[in-house]
């Protein structure tokens, strides 16, 4: 059990590797893996739901999160076609990248 859970944590480990060379920190990782989630089940994603995301912290906060992973060039921000008011959120070719980097992290 032991050598199983040390495996575990060096996976863990290898994933925050991953994670900073993409200058995600925990935060916005939590945030980009549930958009990149939502994509990946056909689900749409707008800026609203994120916001009332209050177990990954303050409204403001996961708002600045947003506004940073946009900037990084990881998620997509932009008027949902069947609603103006509302922002759609997507994953870019660069955030599923890193999601498919850690993917093949646990699936040695």
């Amino acid at each position: 059990m032991v050598k199983t859970m040390l495996k575990y944590l060096s996976k863990i480990d290898k994933a925050r590797s991953i994670n900073k060379s993409y200058r995600v920190n925990d935060r916005q990782a939590f945030i980009l893996d549930y958009i990149c989630e939502k994509h990946l089940s056909h689900k749409g994603c707008h800026i609203k739901e994120i916001i009332l995301l209050k177990t990954a912290g303050s409204q403001a906060t996961l708002h600045a999160v947003t506004k940073e992973l946009a900037r990084l060039n990881l998620i997509k921000v932009s008027k949902d076609t069947s609603d103006n008011r509302m922002k759609a959120v997507l994953p870019t070719p660069l955030a599923l990248k890193r999601l498919a980097a850690l993917v093949a992290i646990f699936q040695k």
